[in-house]
């Protein structure tokens, strides 16, 4: 008998199977989900797994189906790998939730329009976007999850495993080169459309520019925290192999320095902070969190880690944005509830960022937190929510009707279990809003400027454009701006990086990363006392 073991996130699961057997069949054996939507003959190419350890070589549906890049990243049609021996399997979903909030178009279907493909290889989501390269316009946008991700929620941790040596950093980035062609193929672009892509742009930050390239890590993994190298790859294509079509010219624009990376430098191209008018600002919120502001006349960024929180993780109900992710809280204090908006009008599963900072922003409205993020004690409209864990962590009752779909088939199989709050959570929700807002501070004050100055104060990423802008100002994320100059924008590196496909927006983004000044907080005398002042909410909001 040989072992099978599979990992689906956090749920791992072993199975004894004999010699020769299907890996499929063993992986659904496990009760975990593996799509075969062409009962396992090896035609629909859809049952991509990573495995690793005995199995017979790759068939000759293999060999046609998988890229070389899917293929050095160990990926196996699980319909026709055969075990061996001891194998281990991650699943991993190919398309996850990405809010390409645009007027898509068909124009990409222009009989010989030339195309080109952006991408905006993020630390947890890769979005890819199809750009006509005769008029610029954005057609098409799509997103994966970036798979590096079986290395750490967060950068840190990835950089560690590329210095432990060769082989990981390989399959680091190979493993960001697989999410790229999952995004690309999350575009269901016919192979006649897929010929036309002649121009390629992939932004990322830092770390994930150094990862993807194989560049060494070890200047961003300790101090002055500077990139090995930051020039813009002008023609990378056979950096990627087959990943991207025969003769496309594939570009990756310049790094500006620190963890401020090409992402950031397309939000400042989108936006035009080189022709500001006057004092403005923007957030690409995430993993890292990415601050840009100008006066009108010099451009300042800095990346600040504002952890995983954002992205659901550290949260002990924390989830991405999958089907039933709460993205929407409102609290009715009258009776002591909640009415829960979820992804799909799915049962809740867990609390996406957005329903975090939501939630959090109803419970300070209440009284239930108080100004330093404690739990208030026999509060009259949800007192009989508290409770404590088995550690004595205070918690707060979300619903008693959340799910836990890890191993069902569906939802009628799936466990019913309760959803809280604790004062764990509230705190990474403090860190994390705390460090964006110290550093948004930081640069406005280098300039010289008051939240009043502000003509516009912009929240872009997949996670920032999400959130509730009363939210945002509510908890003190930001500086106490005016409502009305927020903007929540989704996809600012995406649509940057698609400008970049032009060679005249290439080059000003090449002028803009010469002369933004990158700030390094770590240096900065009044960064820390900042974030433990961001750290508290503000005074109770009105109703």
């Amino acid at each position: 008998m040989n072992r099978v073991s599979v990992s689906y996130g956090t749920d791992e699961r072993s199975i004894n199977v004999e010699e020769n057997s299907s890996l499929g069949e063993a992986i659904i054996a496990t009760g975990l989900p593996l799509e075969q939507p062409c009962a396992g003959r090896g035609s629909c190419l859809k049952c991509k797994v990573i495995a690793q350890g005995a199995l017979s070589p790759l068939d000759e549906k293999e060999l046609e189906g998988l890229t070389e890049a899917e293929k050095a990243a160990d990926y196996r049609l699980a319909c026709r790998a055969r075990v061996m021996g001891s194998v281990t399997v991650t699943l991993a979903p190919i398309i996850v939730y990405s809010n390409k909030i645009f007027r898509a178009c068909n124009d990409h279907k222009r009989a010989g329009v030339p195309l080109g493909l952006a991408v905006d290889l993020g630390s947890t989501t890769v979005a890819a976007f199809v750009t006509t390269l005769d008029e610029g316009r954005v057609c098409l946008g799509a997103a994966a999850l970036n798979q590096q991700t079986a290395f750490g929620a967060d950068v840190i941790s990835r950089m560690a495993a590329a210095q432990a040596g060769p082989g990981s950093a390989q399959r680091l980035s190979m493993l960001a080169l697989s999410s790229i062609v999952q995004a690309i193929d999350a575009l269901r672009l016919s192979p006649r459309i897929k010929e036309r892509i002649q121009k390629v742009t992939i932004v990322g930050n830092c770390a994930m520019h150094h990862l993807l390239l194989r560049y060494p890590v070890d200047t961003l993994a300790e101090l002055p925290f500077q990139p090995y190298a930051r020039g813009a790859v002008r023609d990378g294509h056979e950096l990627f192999g087959d990943t991207f079509p025969s003769g496309a010219q594939v570009a990756l624009p310049p790094l500006i320095g620190g963890f401020v990376g090409s992402d950031a430098l397309a939000c400042l191209a989108y936006y035009g902070f080189d022709r500001a008018d006057g004092p403005m600002a923007a957030i690409d919120l995430g993993t890292n969190g990415e601050v840009m502001v100008t006066d009108g006349e010099r451009v300042l960024v800095a990346s600040t880690a504002a952890g995983p929180a954002f992205e659901g993780v550290n949260i002990s109900c924390g989830t991405r944005a999958v089907d039933g992710a709460i993205v929407s809280v409102t609290a009715d204090a009258q009776n002591g509830r909640f009415a829960l908006e979820t992804i799909a009008d799915h049962p809740p599963v867990g609390l996406t960022g957005s329903g975090l900072l939501d939630l959090v922003c109803e419970l300070r409205r209440n009284d239930v937190v108080d100004r330093t993020g404690r739990f208030v004690r026999d509060h009259p409209a949800f007192g009989a929510r508290m409770s404590q864990d088995e550690r004595g962590v205070r918690r707060l009752l979300i619903t008693e009707k959340g799910v836990d779909l890890r191993g069902a088939e569906g939802l009628e199989d799936a466990t019913q279990v309760p959803l809280y709050l604790t004062q764990h959570d509230v705190r990474e929700l403090q860190k994390a809003k705390g460090a964006v807002r110290a550093a948004t501070e930081v640069l406005m004050a280098r300039l010289g400027l008051q939240p009043n100055d502000l003509t516009r104060m912009i929240l872009t990423g997949s996670f920032g454009s999400q959130l509730s802008v009363e939210a945002v100002v509510g908890l003190g994320m930001i500086p106490p701006v005016d409502l009305e100059v927020v903007e929540p924008s989704a996809n600012g590196a995406g649509f940057g990086a698609a400008l970049f496909l032009n060679d005249e927006e290439f080059a000003r983004g090449e002028q803009i990363a010469a002369a933004a000044e990158q700030v390094d907080l770590d240096l900065d005398a009044d960064f820390n006392r900042r974030y433990i002042e961001a750290m508290e909410f503000p005074g109770r909001q009105p109703e």
